[in-house]
C-alpha cells in the first residue's frame, strides 16, 4: 500500500472518529434557574437558561409536578439536525409561564421541570428543578390605631398587628413607602413611623398595607385628619460673589456661566444628595433610640424654616424656585452643635449642598440631619447622647453665613423639626403608642 494511500486512510479514519465522537458526545445540556422556593399567587412567569457546548439543544420541555399529577406547560423544538446539530447553539433564555388558576391548582408546594434535550445520538438530557408555592390567602391585617390628626409636614405613628407570612408591610403614602418595625415592648404588635410631607398632594392619605411573598396584599385605610396649613415664602437675592464663590467649591471648574452652574447645583446636585439621604435613610435601627424633646441649637436665632418656599432672584430675574427644608438655626461663629437626641452616627462627610454634614440615626426611620458644619468631633457608627458635641457651625455648602442647617427626616423624607422640639407633642402623639402593655392608653 503506498504511503498516499495509507495517509489518506488515516484521514478518513480521524474524520469519522471525529465525526462519530461529535454525534456522540456525552455530555448533558446545561439548564440554570434562580433557586426556589418561588410563591406566587396566580401567574408568574419562571425564567431558565439553557446551554449545550456540544452538539446544541434539540428540545426544551416545561412542566409542573403536583401530587403524582404532570401539568404539561411548554415545549420548544429547535432547528437542527443529528449530522450537524442545532443550526444556532448559542445560549438560550427560555420562560415558562405558570397560572395557578387556570390550572386549578389549590394553596400548597409544587416542582416546576424544565428538561432539555440535545441533538446527540445519545439524545443527552439535563433539567432543573424549582420549588413552587402557591398561596392566594392576602395577609391578616389589623389598625390599632384611632383617628389621628396630622400636621402637613409633620409625623405621625401608627400601631397594628400583622400576620408571620407577611413579607412587608408599613405605611403607603402615594408612592412613598414608610416601613414598618417590631413593637418595642409589644413584641405581637408593629408600630411604623411615617411623615406627611409638605408636597403631598391634597387627597392622598395614609394606607396600611402588608404583602406577603406571593404579592398577595391587604390593605386599611388610616383614619385621619390632615391639619393644612402655610408655609412661608421667602426670596434670596443672589450675588456675584455668592455664586462664584460656592461654584468654585461646589463645581469647581465649569464650561457653564455662573447663574446656569448656580442653578444646576440647586437643582440636580440638591437632587441627588436627597436620593443619597434616602438610601443612607434606608437603614436605621428598629429600637426607639431617642428620649424626650429634641435639642434646638443653644442661643441660636431662627432664620429659614421648614417648608418655607425659596425665590432666587439674579439682577432682578427669578432664576430658580426651591423649597427649604429644614430649620437654619444661627448663634456665634463656630458655635459648638449639640446632638439633638441619642442616637448613632449614620453619616459624616461632605454632602453637596449641605456641605460638611451628619446623620444621626435615632430609631425606627428618625433621623436628624446637620449641615455646614466647620469641623467634626464624632465619627460614624459613634453612639452619642443628647447634648453631646458633635461638630461645630460653618459655611461649607450652600451656606451664605456661619449657621446650622438642621433637618428632621422620617423614612428618608423631611419632616418639621419643631413637633420634635416639643416634649408635650411627643408625650401625646408618640410615646403612648410606643409604651409597654401597662401603660398604654
Amino acid at each position: 500500500m503506498s504511503v498516499l494511500r495509507v495517509i489518506g486512510l488515516v484521514i478518513i479514519i480521524g474524520l469519522v472518529t471525529g465525526f462519530l465522537l461529535y454525534c456522540m458526545e456525552g455530555d448533558p445540556p446545561v439548564v440554570n434557574s434562580l433557586p426556589g422556593p418561588v410563591y406566587v399567587s396566580d401567574a408568574h412567569v419562571h425564567e431558565f437558561r439553557v446551554r449545550d457546548s456540544g452538539t446544541g439543544v434539540e428540545k426544551v420541555s416545561a412542566w409542573l409536578e403536583a401530587n403524582g399529577e404532570r401539568f404539561d406547560l411548554k415545549t420548544e423544538n429547535y432547528e437542527g439536525n443529528f449530522i450537524t446539530g442545532a443550526s444556532i447553539k448559542f445560549e438560550r433564555s427560555i420562560n415558562v409561564t405558570l397560572e395557578a388558576k387556570t390550572l386549578g391548582l389549590g394553596d400548597g408546594s409544587y416542582t416546576l421541570v424544565v428538561e432539555a434535550q440535545d441533538y446527540s445520538w445519545r439524545g443527552n438530557r439535563g433539567r432543573a428543578e424549582v420549588a413552587i408555592v402557591v398561596d392566594s390567602k392576602p395577609p391578616q391585617l389589623s389598625l390599632l390605631t384611632g383617628l389621628t390628626y396630622v400636621r402637613r409636614g409633620g409625623s405621625e405613628l401608627a400601631v397594628y398587628t400583622v400576620s408571620e407570612d407577611a413579607d412587608t408591610h408599613g405605611i403607603q403614602l402615594g408612592d412613598l413607602f414608610f416601613r414598618g418595625t417590631p413593637h418595642p415592648h409589644q413584641p405581637q404588635r408593629q408600630v411604623v413611623l411615617y411623615g406627611y410631607p409638605p408636597q403631598t398632594k391634597v387627597g392622598i392619605l395614609p394606607v396600611l398595607v402588608a404583602v406577603d411573598r406571593a404579592g398577595n396584599q391587604s390593605s386599611i385605610p388610616l383614619s385621619i385628619e390632615i391639619i393644612e396649613r402655610a408655609f412661608p415664602q421667602d426670596v434670596i437675592q443672589l450675588s456675584d460673589g455668592f455664586m462664584n464663590r460656592k461654584v468654585a467649591e461646589l463645581v469647581g471648574q465649569t464650561d457653564d456661566d455662573v447663574v446656569t452652574a448656580y442653578v444646576k447645583i440647586n437643582n440636580d446636585m440638591r437632587k441627588e444628595n436627597a436620593d443619597r439621604i434616602r438610601t443612607i435613610c434606608e437603614k436605621s435601627s428598629e429600637e426607639p433610640l431617642w428620649d424626650g424633646a429634641f435639642l434646638q441649637l443653644p442661643n441660636s436665632h431662627v432664620g429659614a424654616r421648614f417648608a418655607e418656599s425659596r425665590t432666587y432672584r439674579y439682577n432682578g430675574q427669578d432664576v430658580d424656585h426651591q423649597t427649604h427644608l429644614g430649620y437654619d438655626l444661627a448663634s456665634t461663629s463656630n458655635a459648638p452643635i449639640p446632638a439633638a437626641n441619642d442616637g448613632v452616627v449614620a453619616f459624616i462627610d461632605r454632602l453637596g449642598i449641605y456641605g460638611n454634614a451628619i446623620l444621626i440615626d435615632h430609631g425606627l426611620g428618625l433621623f436628624t440631619l446637620y449641615g455646614h458644619l466647620s469641623s467634626f468631633a464624632v465619627e460614624k457608627g459613634q453612639a452619642v447622647t443628647r447634648g453631646d458635641t458633635i461638630g461645630t457651625t460653618g459655611t461649607t455648602g450652600l451656606a451664605g453665613g456661619d449657621h446650622l442647617h438642621y433637618g428632621m427626616l422620617v423614612g428618608g423624607e423631611f419632616v418639621d423639626p419643631l413637633e420634635w422640639f416639643d416634649g408635650r407633642w411627643i408625650r401625646e402623639h408618640i410615646d403612648p403608642k410606643l409604651a409597654p402593655p401597662s401603660e398604654s392608653p
